[in-house]
């Protein structure tokens, strides 16, 4: 990455990324820790192609609350790379560079290097089947809870808008796509920023379906950062999402997980969290019945207030009883 890639990288960041760790397969990822509370701290997973933006409103109530919180960039996006260059197009990226595994185990050597020895998972949309196989990694040493916000535990492609036609044609579109030469489009990606932010609000309700409360400076961030990354990452990505489940592993799952769901998101349809719910032994379900897929921008408010009750009542309230009742037999 050249100077003026990580300029243009960091300027998508709301929390700036001041430390990097050089991952067991040899990519750099970019991350920070903010705050330095008592409480158990919280690490937020961005979703497919997103910065850390969509966590700008729910992170300072949820600092404010004791939890330090760890932002970073998944490798590919923003100031975090791959062990090697992309190449001309998708092809060129071994599946194993960015599939859900890989991005997964990137979690828990971030979390060695930045010296937190368990924390909550948060992820949002694709960020949920990172955290969920986090979990198949780290396990309860590592993982005190996880926090599935707008997200599935599986192939995502099916349940879009309840067309399951789509996963069926997404070989067809893999088949071209990961042989364009999207190197060289770059330029011309790089311009999707610079559409009149009317024209782009249109599209992003269209896809979307975003409450009105949703805005442009909302969504600014993202629509920069998908300019900016190479498609032939963010392409072959999404092919590894498609590959990758987490079912068998939700009914072993050992440590709370509570699962954030917008009743209007046809990107991951509200049947998908109620699934995932039940096949969670003990987790809670919170539906806003007006959110959609920016879950975290709709309700950020709701998410912040829900999260800090839920790590307080199930997660922090256990150790501090542990530590009262060692108190006791002193």
């Amino acid at each position: 990455m050249t100077v003026d890639d990580a300029s243009l990288a960091a300027r998508n960041a709301v929390f700036p990324k001041d430390r990097s760790v050089e991952v067991s397969d040899g990519a750099r990822l970019a991350y920070t820790v903010v705050g330095d509370g008592p409480a158990t701290p919280i690490v937020f997973m961005n979703g497919w192609t997103c910065p850390d933006a969509y966590w700008a409103r729910i992170a300072p109530p949820v600092m404010a609350a004791g939890h330090p919180a760890l932002f970073f960039d998944t490798r590919g996006h923003g100031q975090s790379s791959l062990p090697q260059p992309p190449g001309r197009c998708a092809l060129d990226i071994p599946v194993e560079h960015v599939s859900v595994g890989r991005v997964a185990a990137d979690i828990v050597e971030i979390l060695d290097h930045a010296g937190l020895e368990r924390a909550v998972l948060v992820g949002h949309s694709m960020g949920v089947q990172g955290i969920f196989e986090a979990y198949r990694i780290g396990g309860r040493a590592r993982v005190a809870g996880i926090v599935p916000v707008a997200g599935t535990y599986e192939n995502p492609v099916p349940t879009f808008a309840d067309k399951a036609v789509l996963d069926r044609l997404f070989p067809v579109g893999d088949a071209l796509l990961s042989r364009l030469p999207f190197a060289a489009l770059r330029p011309v990606m790089g311009h999707a920023h610079r559409m009149p932010p009317a024209i782009s609000m249109r599209i992003i309700r269209a896809l979307l379906r975003t409450a009105p409360s949703v805005t442009f400076s909302d969504v600014e961030r993202h629509v920069r950062q998908v300019g900016d990354i190479d498609f032939a990452v963010m392409w072959r990505m999404l092919a590894g999402m498609r590959h990758h489940s987490a079912a068998d592993l939700l009914a072993t799952i050992e440590v709370p997980v509570l699962v954030l769901a917008g009743a209007r998101d046809h990107f991951t349809p509200l049947s998908v969290q109620e699934r995932m719910h039940a096949l969670i032994p003990g987790s809670e379900l919170v539906v806003f019945d007006e959110g959609g897929h920016l879950l975290p921008v709709e309700e950020a408010d709701g998410i912040a207030e829900a999260l800090v009750d839920f790590v307080r009542r199930r997660i922090d309230h256990r150790i501090d009883h542990r530590i009262d009742h060692r108190s006791e037999q002193r």
